[in-house]
C-alpha cells in the first residue's frame, strides 16, 4: 500500500479498537518475517529499529532495503526509531528517512523530560515525522533478557502524562503500568485503571512496551483501555533461538540456507500470533 506515518496507523488503531504491532527489526530476517506475516494477515505494521540494536545493523547502509521494502509493501508500514535516547541517533533515524521516532527520556526528571521531548518534537513535526515519547518507566533493559518486574514506583502518573501531551505535543505516549522489557520475572499484573485514566486526560493514542510475556486477556484489556501500539522483540527472539535449538535434531543434509527459512518461519508464527492476539488482522484491507 504505501509508506505511512505512526501517527497514521496509531489514529486508525485507536478508532476501531485494535492496536497495530511494532516489531523489531534486527536482520534481513527478521524483515522479511514480519512484513510477510504482515501482508499474509492484511495487517498495518510498524517495522522498528532500536538504538539499542545500533550494534547489528549500519543504519546508513540498511535504511534504504528497509524503506524500500515498506514502499513496495501491500499493506500500511510505518519505519520506527525504537527508544532513541541520544540526539544522534535521533538525527540519524530522520535523515535516513524514518516516518517516526521514539524519544525515551523516561529515566530524566519530568522538567527535562518534557523540554528534551518538546524540542525533538518540533523538529519532526517540521518534516511531517511522528514522534513516540515515554513518561514513567518500563523497567528492564531494551534488547535484554533478563527476567525482571515492574516498579509500582515508576508508572505513569495520569495528571503528569495530560500535562506532558499538552507542553510537548507527541503523537503517541508510551505509559508504564505493569508491563517489563523482555522476560518477566513472575506474572505480570497490568494497572488497568491507572491506564483508563490515563487514555481520558491525554488524549492521544497510548503504546505499551514490553509486550512479551502478557497473556491475551491482558492485551484485549489494554487495548480497550487506550493502547494503540504494543511494542514485540522477545517473542520473536525466543521463537527463533527455540528452533535453533533444534538444530541437532535435524538432518545432516541440512544446508545452511534451508535451516534459516525454518528460522524464518518460527519468526513469522510468532509475528502472525501477535498480530491475531493484537487484533489487527484484516485491517489493512
Amino acid at each position: 500500500m504505501a509508506l505511512v506515518s505512526l501517527k497514521q496507523l496509531v489514529t486508525d488503531a485507536s478508532r476501531r479498537q485494535y492496536a497495530v504491532g511494532s516489531f523489531n527489526v534486527v536482520n534481513m530476517d527478521t524483515l522479511k518475517a514480519i512484513l510477510e506475516a504482515a501482508e499474509e494477515n492484511a495487517s498495518p505494521v510498524i517495522l522498528s529499529v532500536a538504538e539499542a540494536h545500533f550494534g547489528f545493523i549500519n543504519l546508513e547502509e540498511f535504511s534504504p532495503i528497509i524503506l524500500r521494502a515498506a514502499e513496495k509493501a501491500k499493506v500500511p508500514v510505518a519505519v520506527h526509531l525504537d527508544h532513541g535516547q541520544s540526539f544522534p541517533a535521533l538525527v540519524k533515524a530522520l535523515r535516513n528517512g524514518f516516518t517516526s521516532v521514539m524519544f525515551d527520556g523516561s529515566i530524566l526528571p519530568l522538567e527535562e523530560n518534557i523540554a528534551r521531548t518538546k524540542e525533538i518534537t518540533r523538529m519532526a513535526h517540521a518534516i511531517d515525522v511522528s514522534v513516540e515519547a515515554e513518561l514513567g518507566h518500563v523497567t528492564g533493559g531494551e534488547g535484554d533478557s533478563s527476567p525482571g518486574v515492574a516498579d509500582p514506583s515508576l508508572f505513569t502518573d495520569p495528571e503528569e502524562a495530560k500535562r506532558f501531551v499538552a507542553e510537548t505535543k507527541v503523537d503517541a505516549l508510551a505509559v508504564a503500568v505493569g508491563s517489563v522489557h523482555g522476560i518477566y520475572k513472575g506474572t505480570p499484573e497490568l494497572d488497568i485503571p491507572r491506564l483508563a485514566k490515563i487514555r481520558d486526560l491525554a488524549g492521544v493514542p497510548l503504546v505499551l512496551h514490553g509486550g512479551s510475556g502478557l497473556s491475551d486477556d491482558d492485551f484485549q484489556q489494554a487495548i480497550t483501555h487506550g493502547i494503540a501500539k504494543i511494542n514485540v522483540y522477545t517473542d520473536m527472539s525466543q521463537a527463533a533461538m527455540a528452533k535453533i535449538r533444534t538444530v541437532n535434531t535435524l538432518p545432516e543434509t541440512l544446508g545452511f540456507p534451508e535451516f534459516m527459512s525454518l528460522v524464518h518461519e518460527a519468526i513469522k508464527e510468532a509475528v502472525t500470533k501477535k498480530m491475531q492476539i493484537f487484533g489487527s488482522v484484516g485491517k489493512a484491507r
